[in-house]
Formats: structure tokens, sequence, C-alpha cells
């Protein structure tokens, strides 16, 4: 009997969540042993990622540009006729949700990140109106909408227009025995005595500026060390100048393993407007105090409240909120391990095969 055949549609394989979820999601193949899987990356670009060898891969050339996207996809569709296409990312969702329009396969679409907080963070004014339109119109054609974690799936729901019967959420999945192993490992970067960590793109949705003004507000004596690369970084750097905060905020750049830099580290914060994620935290909350929202995993403060986030810096020089915030986090990592996620993902997949 001929395998049914399975599309993962992706903009390409960079360094971003959405790839590693991808790549992790098919890195157990016993789980789609009896499918025939193939990834469609729409952009020709280079691999950060390696791929599962047993997956194919159809390589378009669509420079980015959503008609590219949807021309050559529609190619690729008529001649393989996948009974399911599920894509990541916004371009690719909206490529999935029209190319399907008078066709038979299956289609769901994973959404990653807060659509409306993405959106608001890279466009305004008629910008970010015609922006919202795309996923506005295509969305709802989807079978069904996976949000990565309750915030996204709601955030869908209530603006883009898709069906609380269609809206599902599902965590990221992690290599959580991957990255134990990573964090033991030495770091490759020169890192003081003892430091407090942010990481992610230096891009304005991750909103440094404010983290960097509320830990120079703080009792916080050690280094605010920063872990990443972006278009941010040369801005980053003066602002940090100007603040003469050059030997207390650093910007360490990229690392390869980002893990053993973080298992260094006091505690990890972060700012950022534009996290699918948060829920990590949010799950189970305990109680408020001064504003401050203590939850069983982590503590969360109002968005863009930089007197709050200075509040929480100063709250986590407490030791004892340290360690009982370090040792519940452990526990917490488990909820997202590979072999548990996958398996959930899968097991919702093979619904509409």
């Amino acid at each position: 009997m001929e395998k049914r055949k399975v599309f993962f549609l992706i903009n390409s394989i960079g360094f971003g969540g959405a790839e590693r979820a991808l790549v992790n999601l098919l890195s157990i193949q016993s789980y789609y042993a009896e499918l025939d899987v193939s990834i469609v990356l729409l952009d020709d670009e280079p691999l950060a990622r390696p791929l599962p060898s047993n997956v194919k891969v159809h390589q378009l050339d669509a420079k980015r540009s959503l008609l590219f996207s949807l021309l050559q996809f529609h190619q690729v569709l008529k001649r393989e006729k996948p009974s399911l296409v599920v894509s990541f990312l916004v371009r690719a969702n909206v490529c999935n949700a029209l190319t399907r329009i008078g066709k038979h396969h299956k289609v769901v679409l994973c959404e990653r990140m807060h659509l409306s907080s993405h959106l608001n963070n890279q466009f305004s004014g008629v910008k970010r109106a015609v922006a919202g339109v795309m996923p506005w119109l295509s969305y709802p054609n989807a079978d069904a909408v996976l949000g990565v974690s309750s915030g996204v799936t709601k955030d869908l729901i209530e603006h883009f227009r898709v069906s609380a019967k269609k809206a599902h959420t599902i965590y990221n999945p992690y290599d959580i025995d991957g990255i134990k192993a990573a964090s033991l490992e030495k770091p490759e970067i020169s890192l003081p005595s003892s430091f407090i960590i942010s990481v992610g793109r230096l891009t304005e949705a991750k909103n440094f500026k404010q983290l960097i003004n509320a830990y120079l507000s703080s009792r916080e004596t050690s280094p605010l060390c920063i872990l990443g690369e972006g278009e941010q970084k040369e801005e980053l750097s003066r602002f940090i100048a100007d603040k003469g905060a050059e030997g207390r905020v650093l910007l360490l750049g990229y690392a390869k393993n980002p893990f053993s830099v973080i298992a260094k580290a006091k505690y990890y914060i972060s700012a950022s407007t534009n996290e699918g994620s948060a829920e990590i935290l949010e799950a189970d909350s305990d109680f408020e105090s001064d504003g401050l929202h203590f939850g069983k995993f982590g503590i969360l403060v109002p968005m863009n409240d930089e007197t709050q986030l200075t509040l929480a810096i100063n709250k986590m020089q407490i030791s004892q909120i340290r360690l009982n915030y370090s040792t519940k986090s452990k526990l917490r990592a488990s909820d997202f391990h590979i072999n548990k996620i996958a398996a959930e993902y899968w097991q919702f997949l093979k619904r509409f095969i």
C-alpha cells in the first residue's frame, strides 16, 4: 500500500524557534514511519540546521515573495498531491491556506508567535492594516490552527477569524536531554564570574533598551549579558555607551551553544514584547505582590512596565527566590520534552490523514 504523503511547509531552515520546532518534530522517525514525509522550503537559502536523512526536501526559490510562494507551491501540490500540508511561519501559513482552495488535501497551520504583537512590532499605520489582512482572510480556510501557547491561540481566535473549534494549543518540543548535555560543555565565550543573562535576536521586538534601563535602575551588581546578533546591535552599543554602562552591559554576540552560557548565569531575564511561549511561566500561577505576578516557575512583569521590571530584578536578589525557581524550572522543563510533545503533535496531525 502506498504511503500517504505529508508535507511540512516553511520559508527556510534558519536559526529561529519555528525551524527548531519543526526539526525536533521530525527527529523521532518512529512517530511517522508509516507516512511519506517531505519538507517544502519556499526560499533557496542555506540550511542552518541539519534535516533528518529520511525526509525528502522540495526546494523552491520564492525569494521571500508571497506571490512567488503561491505560484511555485501550487505547482508542487498539483504534481505531488499530498494528503496533508502542515505549515510554520506566517508567509508559509498564508501560502498553505490559500493554495488549498479547490483542492482536497487537509491543511494545518502552526503559529509560533503572538501574531498581533508580531505585526504591531513590524509595522504601523496603513502597513500594519495591510499586513494583517492576509492572515485574516486566509487562516479561516485551514482545517486546524495550532498555537504554541494559549495566548497565541486566543489571539488567532479574537483577531484572525479562526474558529474556536479549529483552534488548538500544543507547546514547542525541546530536546531536554540534549540541552542538559550541552549545558555542561565549556562556554565558547569569555564570561564574568557572576552575571545575569538575556537571549534573543537584537531587534526592537525584544525590547533590550527597556531591559537595560530597568537593569541599570536596579540593585543588581552582576553584569547583564545579552546573547544574540541582529540589526539593532550597533544601536544598542551606542545606547550602552551613552549610558556609561560598557562594563555593566555586555553584548556577547552569537554562541553556537547558548546553553553552556545560560547554565552559568545567576538567572535569566526577558523584556520581549513578542514571545510565543510565555506560558512556560504563566501556567499554575501562585500569587501577586507589589504588582508583580509570582508564577510557579518565574516572575511575570506587565509588558513595557520598566518600573515593575526593575522591581522584579530587585526581587531576584533574594537567594531563596532564585533557588526556588531554579529547582522548579528543572521540573517544568519535562513538560516540553521532545518525546512528549512530538507524540502529541503526531497524534493530532494523524487525525487529518
